[in-house]
């Protein structure tokens, strides 16, 4: 909260003081608020920073704006926005000229914010709630409503429209969608990296992410991301997918991931992963597909998605390291459906999925079974072996560790030479395999290997 000091010293010189957004309408949602945002009406912006001075260090960097930082000698940080015009310019967010105006009504602030959801605010001397277009009726409706054509200044609004329909499970206003569609021409405007914050919010914040993918099929944004639109009316066997098409699937065993990582705490990066997995684990379905002896099949399809989730994910701006953990586990999402599960099974299984863990990929396996309405939710008998092998063999969280290393062959007599790293990888797959158990078994295996080769060095 504002220190009442600081609201009086700012109202002393006749400005007033409203907290506005993201965090006013997480308090009529009785969502935790982590931000506040304070937009103050009256004062121009040197007026600002003068009251502000004699709290802490002023950051005037974004004044010419209408932005100005406040860092208290706690660490606290507070953000003042003061009222102001966007006149569009150009193309892209920072194609605006800004003119700041002390004197602007309430209501003529609030038109310039993106959805009337985030365009109520609370005086924070009275408390009392200020609402000019409607936001708490819409909140009510679960409706996402643009707060007026100055939406369409800047093109990311729809993706956060994206979102914020993920995170709070609401829909887009029909006239909303229309201005929308109307912006599919800037996405190329939008810097990878703003596009990167939406999806990331997506990820890490969606209760029911479909209803954000919902609205980019709805606005036609979805064709941005042909990866997803091609699983448009692809079918399925209806007998394991009763639900429809691949991209109804697809919407399934996303909010269903969301579930699960909700259900177990998943948070951070691993959230994303989960998330971005589900996103894209039938990608290679869109390819693959075909009709043989009266069924729907997509053999290979888990092969196929693993560089059409690379394509997706490059172009959301996602980490390598998230990329990269994605990539096995869609590629990985159906290895316990064929063959018999075994302690070498399931080590081999964690090896092929590094850096991506075996619980990482039960907790999608899960989500892909449970994204099949009105079939029973669960994890299938064969992924439920392999969860209950993989902690016996240390390879729950982590893919296995080698035990014979580079130490060892040195140790035995064996100069550094282009054949270290041949014999290290003869017995790592040999403790894959089940050969040793431990450093001992692993020198012995080594010794005799190293024997076999002075013996034979043809």
């Amino acid at each position: 909260m504002i220190p009442e000091s600081m609201i009086a010293a700012i109202q002393a010189a006749g400005g007033r003081c409203y907290a506005v957004g993201g965090c006013v309408r997480d308090q009529l949602l009785e969502l935790p608020c982590k931000d506040l945002d304070v937009e103050v009406f009256g004062l121009s912006g040197s007026e600002l920073v003068s009251i502000l001075e004699p709290f802490g260090r002023v950051n005037e960097v974004g004044v010419s704006f209408g932005v100005i930082k406040l860092r208290t000698a706690d660490g606290t940080e507070y953000d003042f926005t003061l009222p102001r015009r966007d006149n569009k310019t150009g193309q892209g967010h920072r194609g605006f000229q800004v003119e700041i105006d002390p004197t602007m009504s309430l209501r003529e602030a609030a038109l310039r914010r993106d959805f009337t959801l985030n365009a109520i605010s609370r005086c924070l001397d009275s408390g009392q709630i200020q609402d000019p277009l409607g936001g708490r009726d819409d909140l009510q409706q679960g409706v996402l409503r643009a707060c007026s054509e100055h939406f369409a200044e800047d093109p990311l609004r729809v993706l956060r429209g994206m979102q914020f329909a993920a995170r709070f499970d609401f829909c887009m206003a029909p006239e909303t969608v229309a201005l929308s569609a109307s912006l599919l021409g800037e996405y190329e405007s939008l810097a990878v990296e703003r596009v990167r914050g939406e999806w990331q919010k997506w990820a890490l914040r969606g209760r029911v992410p479909s209803r954000g993918l919902q609205v980019l099929r709805d606005t036609g944004w979805l064709s941005r991301y042909p990866e997803l639109q091609a699983l448009i009316d692809v079918p399925q066997d209806p007998e394991w997918h009763p639900e429809g098409d691949v991209w109804v699937h697809t919407l399934h065993v996303c909010d269903a991931a969301a579930a699960i990582a909700d259900r177990d705490g998943v948070e951070g990066e691993h959230r994303e992963v989960l998330l971005f997995s589900a996103l894209c684990h039938d990608l290679g379905k869109a390819t693959t597909t075909e009709h043989v002896n009266g069924r729907w099949r997509a053999h290979g399809h888990c092969k196929e998605g693993v560089a059409l989730s690379r394509s997706l994910l490059e172009r959301l701006g996602c980490p390598q390291g998230i990329i990269e953990q994605v990539e096995p586990l869609v590629a990985e999402h159906l290895a316990y459906a064929s063959g018999d599960i075994s302690p070498r099974m399931v080590r081999r299984l964690a090896r092929r999925l590094q850096p991506a863990s075996v619980l990482q990929l039960i907790r999608l396996i899960e989500a892909d079974h449970n994204g099949r309405p009105p079939l029973p939710h669960g994890l299938p008998p064969k992924a439920q072996r392999i969860l209950d092998l993989a902690p016996a063999e240390c390879v729950l969280e982590q893919g296995p560790q080698p035990l014979v290393m580079g130490r060892h062959l040195i140790q035995e007599g064996w100069k550094p030479d282009p054949q270290f790293r041949e014999i290290l990888e003869m017995c790592f797959q040999a403790q894959l395999d089940g050969v040793f158990t431990d450093v001992a078994g692993g020198v012995d295996f080594l010794r005799e290997l190293l024997r076999q080769r002075r013996s034979n060095p043809g």
